[in-house]
């Protein structure tokens, strides 16, 4: 051992460092007593000769500086000119040890790459909503989201409005520590006539917006304060989405009219590319505040205090703070509204927030934007479990190289060229898995970001320079994270052993790093399977909602209809089409409603005689729905006592209602409801004559606890009260897609007023309810199953790595006697203790972590033992599986050959 450790030393690289200082020194040195005895010989004396040889060599000190940088200089590029040939070595050397083997590398690329380009792509989704500034939007930190902290009407909880009517935006306008305020709102509008027409989502905006959010026009102009007040002439901006895919990017755009909806408006401009506003939605197009008037039909929202559709942003002022900006509007929100606090119909302690620009950050984010937050480190574990199992793969190969390495090492490589070089090949290997990840990320970026979040406005390509840089992070830290141990243990062996053996030595022991990096990627992979399983129960448990209507077959049908409509004349299209409808082979039955569920609500003032309040309700309500006679049970909603309202009680006007069995509960406990007065809007107004009681059905959404609901007919009475309907209801005899066609055919063909015909299933309203457990349950489940693949790779691979290097030990034992049974027993014993321990680590994690992802269940419990139980139950068959073919070549061990090794 001493014999060869002179030898390494003799040999090792770096060992004999050149001293540059000490070279100088030697030189001048050298030169100055060449001159002395120079002198010397010329007759001087050695005092003299030494002071002739300092006066001619002048400023020895200058030139000892200027020559040691030049040397320290030459020594430094021998040094670099040395690192990099070395390198170029290490690469070379690299490169042709992963290309012998093929196989290993393409699977250690194919690991790598897909946790790197899952991790790509999550990272560009939480980039553009939650670290990304609005494109277009200028000083962006400035801007901020106006929204009101209040108790909620409806939960009596205390909650953030998002949304605001006109005259708060007015009184926005006078709180100094605004440099400017803006308000907008979105509406659906119809773009075009005819076959042409189209649905595409317009944005009215005050002159302000873009002005203040401070983006310029890629083609023409924006309109101003002018053009955005009533009366002016109506203009249109384009969003540069729909410029292009309606008119093909043409600049002559410019001055074109278009029909919008209810009116003519002249384009005068076409948006940057991924412009949105503020918006999480794409907008198509943006039009002046006041045009609103025009598609609705009437201007009460310009001083109702009730109209909230309106958001507000503000830009700061340079001076002012968020808290003082946010304390000046609040006074000036209750200074507006003085009259309703004192009446007690607005909460006194309303507050005015000041919330961040980028609409993920805020209280009405999609609840698919929480998910993909947990996504996030969803992606990070995959890339994790990538890591050990291409570490443990490294480990693994490591063992069979050992003999290579042994001899390097004698040959005199020092320990920290061959850590470089090991680490070297997997920083390679990364490299290339984190090119493919890319690539894979800007393949499937697309689908994924659209799965992820189908209704949010995504610019530009999956993959951008951020992303970019991000990735190459990425593939660096898991070239390292894979590498280091595999290289620290490669290169720290004993050299005659591993020269003796040549990798194929072992024994039954195995090695506690390889123990450690599969129990790593099975708890991991356990974590990610519970979440896919505790997802997967809420979105069961969501579907399986009595929603108190039924869906199935149910289609949803809305008229974009040309001129001013009055109520009775709106009842009598309606009439027309549902009778037209129903005679369509495909429809079973057709209805019309002020209401449509998931999507809107009314209500008015509900007064019942002897109460001097009606009781306030634990969930919502009382919603009002106003309907032709056959609506509720088109919808599916059953009959529970009394009777519905018919036709005739329409055509005669009389008050009839049928309310919800948790209103009448609610109002007359154990009483009969039928028969009960109920009065509507005035104190004074006649009563409605309760005449049946239905099964309590959803209205907003799936989740919520049945709100109070009550129904009545249109006749005299609600036509006085403004209301009319707002769309259609299709019960289809057979698939709903199927009656799509002809419904529109239909309809079009109806009255010439009718622009548009929008019809759709109402489980298209239902779906966005069930998005957040539906993308939870498939993305765990993806990466789980992602996981739980490599995993299993990883045990296979390194059982089958150990069941080769124990060949020789194998065949002695055969030899010896031991049947194959039990060399068959020693394989599954080492993989079910692998996996019994990451199994048992991985729900402990699990069960730790499940109150935190608590919040985004429904009906679930965190810690659900099914799933817990069924999670360990399939990692411990996939243990079985993984280890069923190294097992097998176990108990195939030669015992002739092992003998003849020996």
């Amino acid at each position: 051992m001493s014999l060869m450790r002179g030898f390494r030393r003799l040999f090792r690289l770096g060992a004999f460092k050149p001293d540059p200082d000490g070279e100088l020194e030697e030189e001048l040195r050298f030169h100055f007593l060449q001159t002395e005895e120079e002198l010397l010989s010329r007759g001087l004396s050695p005092a003299e000769a030494k002071e002739e040889a300092r006066r001619r060599f002048g400023d020895v000190d200058r030139y000892r500086g200027e020559l040691a940088r030049g040397v320290r200089r030459r020594a430094a590029r021998e040094r670099w000119w040395g690192w990099w040939e070395a390198a170029g070595q290490d690469l070379a050397y690299a490169l042709r040890s992963l290309a012998r083997t093929p196989g290993f590398s393409a699977g250690v690329i194919l690991t790598l790459a897909l946790g790197i380009g899952a991790n790509a792509v999550m990272f560009g989704v939480v980039d553009h909503l939650l670290l990304s500034d609005p494109a277009h939007v200028a000083d962006a930190d400035e801007v901020v989201r106006i929204q009101v902290r209040r108790l909620s009407p409806f939960s009596g909880e205390s909650e953030a409005m998002t949304t605001m009517t006109w005259t708060d935006y007015q009184a926005y306008l006078g709180t100094g520590a605004f440099q400017s305020v803006a308000a907008f709102g979105d509406d659906p509008l119809v773009l075009g006539r005819g076959e042409d027409a189209s649905r595409v989502n317009g944005l009215f905006v005050t002159g302000s917006f873009f002005p203040l959010l401070g983006v310029t026009p890629t083609l023409g102009r924006f309109f101003d304060e002018a053009e955005a007040e009533p009366g002016a002439p109506g203009v249109v901006v384009l969003s540069h989405g729909l410029w292009q895919r309606r008119f093909g990017g043409d600049p002559a755009v410019l001055g074109r009219d278009l029909a919008l909806g209810e009116g003519t408006y002249t384009v005068i401009g076409v948006a940057p590319p991924g412009f949105n506003g503020v918006h999480l939605d794409p907008v198509d197009l943006y039009l002046p505040i006041h045009a609103y008037t025009t598609q609705v039909g009437f201007d009460g929202w310009t001083s109702h205090p009730g109209y909230y559709w309106l958001r507000g942003v503000a830009r700061l002022a340079p001076t002012s703070s968020r808290e003082a900006a946010a304390e000046e509007a609040t006074a000036q929100l209750l200074n507006s509204r003085r009259d309703l606090v004192e009446r007690g119909r607005f909460p006194a302690d309303a507050r005015v927030e000041l919330g961040s620009v980028k609409a993920a950050l805020g209280p009405d984010a999609p609840e698919e934007v929480r998910v993909a937050r947990w996504l996030v480190g969803v992606t990070v574990i995959v890339l994790l479990i990538a890591c050990a199992n291409v570490a443990n793969l490294l480990l693994a190969r490591g063992t069979r190289r050992s003999r290579e390495l042994g001899i390097r090492i004698a040959l005199g490589i020092s320990r920290r060229r061959l850590v470089s070089g090991l680490l070297l090949e997997s920083v390679l290997l990364a490299a290339v898995g984190g090119v493919v990840g890319v690539g894979l990320a800007y393949g499937g970026g697309d689908i994924l970001r659209s799965l992820l979040l189908p209704g949010v406005a995504w610019r530009g390509a999956p993959v951008d320079v951020r992303i970019l840089v991000f990735a190459f992070a990425v593939t660096g830290g898991a070239g390292v994270l894979a590498g280091i141990l595999p290289a620290l243990r490669g290169s720290g062996g004993a050299v005659l052993p591993a020269l003796r053996e040549g990798g194929w030595g072992g024994t039954g022991r195995q090695p506690r790093s390889q123990f450690l990096l599969l129990v790593t990627q099975t708890a991991l992979s356990v974590i990610l399977l519970v979440g896919a399983g505790l997802f997967a129960r809420s979105l069961a448990n969501a579907r399986s909602v009595e929603l108190g209507l039924d869906p199935e077959g149910l289609i949803l049908v809305e008229l974009d209809l040309e001129g001013e409509w009055e109520g009775p004349a709106l009842v009598d299209l309606a009439e027309r089409a549902t009778a037209r409808l129903e005679a369509l082979p495909g429809v079973a039955a057709a209805s019309y409603s002020s209401v449509i569920p998931f999507w809107s609500m009314s209500a008015w003032e509900l007064f019942v005689p002897g109460m001097d309040s009606i009781p306030a309700p634990r969930s919502m309500g009382p919603f009002a729905t106003v309907s032709s006679a056959n609506h509720l049970s088109t919808l599916g909603i059953r009959l529970m006592e009394g009777r519905l309202y018919t036709e005739q009680d329409a055509s005669t006007g009389a008050r009839v209602m049928v309310v919800s069995a948790n209103m009448a509960r609610g109002l007359w406990g154990e009483a009969s409801p039928l028969g009960q007065c109920v009065i509507l809007s005035e104190r004074e107004s006649p009563c409605w004559e309760v005449v049946g009681v239905v099964a309590p059905s959803k209205l907003s959404q799936v989740t919520e606890q049945e709100p109070w609901q009550y129904f009545v007919p249109f006749g005299a009475p609600t036509l006085e009260m403004e209301m009319s309907p707002s769309a259609l209801f299709l019960r289809a005899r057979g698939e709903a897609a199927e009656v799509l066609a002809p419904v529109r055919r239909e309809l079009e063909s109806l009255d010439p007023s009718i622009r548009f015909v929008y019809a759709r299933p109402l489980q298209e309203l239902i779906d966005p309810d069930l998005r957040a457990w539906l993308l939870g349950a498939t993305m765990f489940t993806l990466f789980g199953a992602l996981a739980l693949v490599v995993a299993m790779v990883g045990l296979y691979s390194v059982l089958a790595f150990s069941v080769a290097r124990r060949a020789r030990e194998l065949g002695v034992r055969s030899a010896l006697g031991a049947d194959p049974q039990r060399l068959v027993g020693m394989v599954l014993e080492q993989a079910l203790t692998v996996t019994g321990v990451g199994v048992a680590v991985g729900l402990i994690l699990a069960a730790l972590a499940a109150g935190s992802v608590g919040p985004l269940l429904f009906d679930t419990s965190p810690r659900d033992p099914a799933v817990f139980l069924g999670v360990g139950v399939v990692l411990m068959m996939v243990g079985l599986v993984a280890s069923a073919v190294p097992a097998l070549a176990a108990s195939r061990a030669d015992p002739m050959g092992a003998l003849r090794t020996d």
